[in-house]
C-alpha cells in the first residue's frame, strides 16, 4: 500500500500554455498544480513575458518549465537566465544536440554557461542553481537515438510529442498503421530505463490514460482545451434555443 501511495505522490500534473495571462497563472497556483509549462516555440512568447510568469510564481510551489523556441546557445541561455526550473528541448534529433544543450546550460567548470549577473544567479551571488533539462521526443531520429540519449544522463525527464511524432512517422512510412504500437515501444523503453516521462493531453478526462501507461508527468494543454470547451458550450446553448 505504501508503494502505491508513493507512486501517486510522485505523479506531476501541470498546465501547458503559451499564455502569460496573470489570471491564468494565478489560477494554476491556486489550484495546486505541480508545474506550469510555457510554450515559446512558434508562439511569439518573448523571454521578457516569460520572465514575468517566473516572477509571479516564485515561492508559490509551482515549478516553471519553458519549451524554448530553438536549441541554439543564445535561445537556451536567454530563457535559462529568466530563472526557469526546467528547459524543455524541442525537435531534438541527435545525442550531440543533447550534449551541446547541456554544455550551454551548465556553469563552468563542467559547462560553458556565462556567469551573468541576473535574477537567476541571485544577482551574481550564486551559480549553483541550474535548470533541469528535458526533451520532447517528436522525431523518428530522436527515437532511434533514444537509448544513447538516455545513457548520457543529461536529461531529467522526457515528453512524448505525439502529434509531431505522428506526422514524422507518416512521412517516412506512408500511413499510420502501426503508429500506436510504435508509441507503446517508446513507452516501454522509458519504463525499462526507469526514467521519468509524460505527455500532454487536451482534456482532463485524458489524464488517467497517461497514468495508466506508466507516465509520471502529465501536461494539460490549455490552448487545446479552451477552444474545445467554448465550442461545446456554444453548441449546448444553441441546442437549448
Amino acid at each position: 500500500m505504501a508503494e502505491v501511495v508513493n507512486e501517486v505522490r510522485s505523479r506531476q500534473l501541470g498546465l501547458l500554455t503559451s499564455s502569460s495571462d496573470p489570471i491564468l497563472i494565478d489560477s494554476v497556483a491556486e489550484a495546486g498544480m505541480d508545474f506550469l509549462w510555457l510554450d515559446a516555440e512558434y508562439t511569439g512568447l518573448s523571454a521578457i513575458a516569460a520572465s514575468h510568469v517566473v516572477h509571479r510564481l516564485s515561492g508559490r510551489g509551482v515549478s516553471t518549465l519553458i519549451r524554448v523556441p530553438a536549441i541554439d546557445p543564445d535561445s537556451l541561455v536567454t530563457f535559462a537566465n529568466m530563472g526557469f526550473d526546467e528547459i524543455v528541448l524541442p525537435r531534438v534529433r541527435t545525442v550531440e544536440e543533447i550534449k551541446r544543450a547541456w554544455t550551454c546550460l551548465t556553469y563552468p567548470p563542467r559547462g560553458e554557461r556565462p556567469r551573468q549577473v541576473i535574477p537567476a544567479s541571485a544577482w551574481g551571488a550564486r551559480y549553483d542553481r541550474q535548470p533541469q533539462i528535458s526533451m520532447i521526443v517528436e522525431t523518428l531520429d530522436a527515437v532511434r537515438a533514444l537509448p544513447q540519449i538516455i545513457a548520457t544522463d543529461h536529461l531529467s525527464s522526457y515528453w512524448i510529442g505525439h502529434k509531431d511524432l505522428f506526422d514524422d512517422y507518416v512521412r517516412e512510412f506512408g500511413d499510420k498503421a502501426g503508429f500506436e504500437d510504435f508509441v507503446r515501444e517508446i513507452v516501454e523503453t522509458f519504463r525499462q530505463s526507469g526514467v521519468s516521462f509524460g505527455w500532454g493531453v487536451p482534456e482532463p478526462s485524458d489524464v488517467e490514460s497517461v497514468w495508466t501507461a506508466g507516465a509520471t508527468r502529465c501536461a494539460w494543454y490549455w490552448d487545446l482545451h479552451l477552444p474545445r470547451h467554448l465550442a461545446r458550450s456554444a453548441a449546448s446553448r444553441l441546442e437549448r434555443r
